[in-house]
């Protein structure tokens, strides 16, 4: 049955503040990824929910995102039984239709029916982001249904009609190292379904990797880390059991539920597949339009479960501003790479030209007029070229749609 929280609770609170007064004692910087797991977690306790809400963790080798993942996965003798631990699995698993497995035996090896009610957690996603477009299109077109949350039912002509028609609603973290511009395309074109989180923690200085080697205290580090999120988790799903909130009890004032559909607006434009064509054999390509984008109603419900979900887990009964800056830096995680660099440009100053882009994304000149363009079509700036002459500078600058994304010196989740 669902209940309406009505109070701050300030023990709770206490809580997370020391847990990540911790975990960045230990891991400086991972603060921010450690919050937005924790919100996944939170969104559990909500009542009325339809589909899985999905966020990966994106970085390079080293960034720290399998140390946040690692950190929720459960202690021995753990009071909460939320986590579907799955280091490496295909999308066939789901549902299987194995030919070596007895037909009678086949619902004890799906994992579909055994992720109702959990948070999946996935080390390592990249071999299920890459791969050739055939590949990636069938793993796609399995994760968009099982992702709508309405079970998955699939035909072979080995084991014939299997799988679930029933609502199985589950949550999914995971991490990957950074995609190719391929895997957005197709994401694209199937609907956007999956949210990231880019994991940028700050390089460390070569005094704090001496202490490191000097140390012997890593492993230590972990287990403590892992510990108090194991202890936050459970006292929070003692309180809040999984959808017992009635998610209307958790306020989003009116002026951040437009930030949060801005948000939404972005990221689906910003994700919109790309054509590009070449002026003859052998010339580059050039990007010349953008299919429409996805409308955003989906996207604003993923969004809505997530500040939610980061409320929650600090024990408020309204969203607030940090529950949209971590909106905020989903939405540009969840947007190709080499554009975020940019975006994150135009929040802050509004503009930005050739030379900002090459500096930015670490490209030369035509790449940088190239990236410009692109955001040009997509709707998201308003492009002004330069001369024609090696030297000048292409500017682009907020569209009027977008106008709102500047704000001059904004805040930023991950500091």
């Amino acid at each position: 049955m669902s209940h309406c929280i009505t109070t701050v609770i300030e023990t709770q609170r206490l809580m997370l503040g020391e847990v990540i007064h911790l975990i960045e004692s230990h891991y400086p910087g991972l603060g921010p990824a450690v919050r937005a797991a924790l919100a996944v977690f939170g969104s559990l306790a909500l009542a009325q929910r339809t589909k899985p809400l999905t966020l990966i963790f994106e970085g390079a080798s080293g960034s720290g995102k399998t140390t946040v993942l690692q950190m929720v996965f459960p202690i021995k003798d753990s009071k909460v039984d939320l986590v579907y631990r799955s280091d490496k699995f295909t999308p066939k698993a789901f549902v299987s239709h194995a030919a070596s497995v007895k037909k009678e035996n086949l619902d004890k090896i799906d994992m579909l029916p055994r992720l109702r009610n959990k948070v999946l957690v996935t080390k390592e996603l990249a071999p299920i982001f890459r791969g050739r477009q055939e590949d990636l299109t069938e793993t796609f077109s399995i994760l968009i249904s099982v992702l709508d949350g309405k079970g998955f039912i699939s035909d072979s002509g080995i084991r014939g009609r299997r799988g679930y028609d029933r609502p199985i609603i589950f949550n999914w973290l995971g991490a990957t190292t950074p995609l190719p511009p391929g895997t957005y395309r197709l994401m694209s074109q199937l609907g956007n379904r999956i949210l990231f989180f880019e994991i940028d923690a700050p390089a460390p200085h070569q005094d704090d990797l001496l202490a490191f080697a000097k140390s012997d205290t890593g492993s230590q580090a972990e287990t403590d880390c892992q510990k108090v999120v194991n202890d936050l988790l459970a006292g929070f799903f003692l309180d809040h059991p999984i959808g017992s909130v009635a998610p209307g009890s958790i306020k989003i004032p009116d002026h951040l539920s437009e930030q949060l559909v801005q948000w939404a607006s972005l990221l689906v434009k910003g994700r919109a597949e790309i054509k590009s064509e070449r002026a003859f054999a052998g010339a580059a390509w050039e990007p010349v339009a953008a299919l429409p984008a996805e409308v955003p109603y989906r996207v604003i419900e993923y969004f809505k479960e997530l500040a939610r979900g980061h409320a929650l887990i600090q024990g408020r009964a309204e969203v607030n501003e940090d529950d949209l800056e971590l909106v905020a830096h989903v939405a540009i995680s969840s947007i190709p790479g080499h554009l975020r660099p940019l975006v994150r440009e135009l929040r802050e100053t509004g503009s930005v030209t050739t030379a900002d882009c090459k500096r930015a994304c670490r490209v030369s000149s035509p790449t940088a007029r190239r990236y410009l363009k692109e955001l040009s079509v997509l709707g998201i700036g308003k492009l002004t070229k330069g001369e024609t002459n090696e030297n000048s500078q292409d500017v682009i600058r907020l569209s009027r749609d977008f106008a709102w994304l500047f704000q001059g010196l904004a805040m930023d989740f991950r500091l």
